[in-house]
């Protein structure tokens, strides 16, 4: 997609009107019309290209750039929302333990491919071995980055714990301070009303 095209210089929402129509189906020459009588369109095509209006060219450059990169875009994002939606299920069924699910998976799969074995190390036993190997190095490294932000889970609940003891702490020292008379008159002495303190002061100064 050239960044000087006229298509590619409309604002966003209308290239993305634009390609949700292309998507539909939409033939070239509705479109056109469409596209030219915008207000917004007609503006930027007269400050940036004279006035000269987006063209079946224009509208053929952008089909093979801008239009395929926003399919692509889309196709990710709905491979994102499938994958989102299937982790939950998964997290569920797996009661948040995938990874040593897979890695039970795993060496079940290491048995089944030794139970056969009788001596004779052919090459179909070593592809297998070789495959589930990769296998096994992807899930360590999975299992790894899992006990990782367990670790760190632990360790936020652990200062977590400390912070609240450390309030509980600060809490009793402060009741155990004011059971003293001369710090419960110190942090009560701003308590009374402006009278009573002058009557204090006139007490004081006698």
């Amino acid at each position: 997609m050239a960044s000087n095209g006229k298509i590619a210089r409309l604002p966003r929402e209308i290239r993305d009107d634009l390609n949700r129509r292309l998507q539909n189906g939409e033939q070239g020459g509705p479109l056109l019309a469409w596209l030219n009588a915008l207000p917004a369109v007609s503006a930027v095509l007269a400050r940036e290209f004279a006035g000269v209006p987006v063209s079946k060219q224009n509208l053929c450059e952008w089909r093979a750039g801008g239009f395929a990169e926003w399919q692509a875009r889309q196709e990710t994002l709905d491979q994102a929302r499938e994958l989102a939606a299937d982790a939950g299920e998964i997290t569920a069924a797996t009661d948040g333990r995938l990874t040593d699910h897979l890695a039970t998976v795993l060496a079940v799969r290491y048995a089944s491919a030794l139970a056969g074995l009788n001596g004779e190390v052919t090459e179909e036993l070593r592809r297998r071995l070789r495959a589930l190997r990769g296998l096994c190095q992807d899930i360590v490294e999975l299992r790894r980055g899992d006990h990782g932000g367990a670790r760190l889970k632990m360790e936020q609940e652990r200062l977590e714990r400390e912070r609240e003891k450390t309030e509980k702490e600060v809490v009793e020292q402060f009741l155990r301070w004011m059971e003293n008379q001369q710090v419960r008159d110190l942090v009560c002495q701003n308590w009374v009303n402006p009278e009573e303190r002058e009557r204090r002061l006139r007490e004081i100064l006698r």
